[in-house]
């Protein structure tokens, strides 16, 4: 039915493709409403009379449109997609149809998958096996395929059955992948097990990532700011996606002015750069061995590495400054 090859179309490129985009599942349906072009009783044959009509006075049904050589076609005839969107757009297309193509070969008819050769190619050889439109062996196919998108959609969600499996093994390259698809659109946590390489006390929790800096990470908790690799050895980091935010990057430049930022309401900022101080002696840097080393003092010089911008007011208030500094801001402000 043609319900039943849109949900396998749906289902089957959601998971090939970790998508969701509903661009994409529709171009997926699309597809596979295409091989039954070959009959005028279809949807898709009502719908394309005059192109049904014409294919089915000429060639037997399952034969030309369900083969892999149509499957080609359309790929070809659908690459302005590719151009205009992306490879992953423009496949959308020709894999629903190819889908729909290989679910026809459980059926009793089965398919002419490799057309012009006039060999059909059929799951089991057993006819009572084999599935009968409309029949409950079809609808059972339904049920499983309705779930089966369920969970591909909710799986596009975490990066596909790949980035679920890294996740549950703590991988680190699954974590710096998740963070790169998703940092820009959304606030990314990770989960660590390990200690602090201070103390080697345990450092295990749930901390907001601030940025990511080759396969390590700057983390944040209301504790304080820290880097795996220099204050945090983990041992295992999985990284998981929160709410939908954004992230923005502007730079602040001073030349021998009082130290004053913009409020931004409801947002979270970290500063990174290099200043020159006129009262140097008045700055009193926060330690703490288990951080990361947010802000560094040499004579008139202080540097800056994703100092909260709290703590940066306190540092800076009366002091006239020259230099610049990069604000990190992610908005609305995370959970800490």
């Amino acid at each position: 039915m043609a319900l039943t090859h849109s949900i396998i179309a749906a289902a089957g490129t959601s998971l090939i493709l970790t998508t969701a985009n509903p661009l994409h599942l529709a171009l997926a349906i699309a597809g596979s409403q295409l091989p039954d072009l070959d009959t005028s009783t279809s949807t898709i044959g009502q719908i394309l009379f005059p192109i049904s009509n014409w294919i089915e006075n000429r060639f037997p049904h399952r034969s030309v449109t369900h083969s892999l050589i149509a499957t080609l076609a359309i790929a070809f005839l659908s690459a302005p997609l590719y151009f205009y969107f992306d490879w992953r757009t423009w496949l959308c297309l020709p894999l629903g149809h190819l889908l729909s193509c290989f679910s026809d070969v459980f059926t009793k008819q089965g398919v002419q998958f490799f057309w012009p050769h006039p060999a059909w190619c059929i799951s089991v050889s057993n006819p009572n096996r084999r599935l009968e439109t409309g029949k409950s062996g079809e609808y059972w196919v339904l049920i499983i395929a309705v779930f089966t998108l369920v969970a591909a959609i909710n799986l596009s969600g975490t990066g596909g059955p790949t980035a679920l499996v890294g996740s549950s093994l703590g991988l680190r390259t699954n974590a710096t992948e998740t963070y790169q698809k998703n940092a820009a659109s959304h606030h990314i946590y990770a989960q660590v097990s390990g200690t602090f390489a201070s103390d080697s006390s345990s450092s295990d929790g749930k901390y907001f990532i601030v940025a990511g800096e080759g396969n390590e990470f700057v983390l944040a908790n209301k504790l304080g700011v820290f880097k795996t690799g220099a204050n945090i050895i983990s041992s295992r980091l999985t990284a998981e996606v929160g709410k939908p935010a954004s992230s923005s990057v502007q730079t602040l430049q001073f030349d021998e002015e009082e130290f004053a930022v913009a409020p931004v309401q409801n947002a979270l900022i970290f500063l990174t750069g290099t200043l020159t101080v006129d009262e140097p002696q008045s700055i009193k840097i926060p330690t703490n061995p288990k951080q990361l080393e947010i802000a560094k003092l040499t004579g008139t010089q202080l540097n800056l590495s994703y100092c909260p911008l709290e703590i940066a007011i306190k540092l800076l208030s009366g002091q006239y400054i020259a230099g610049s500094l990069e604000a990190k801001i992610f908005s609305p402000k995370p959970e800490l």
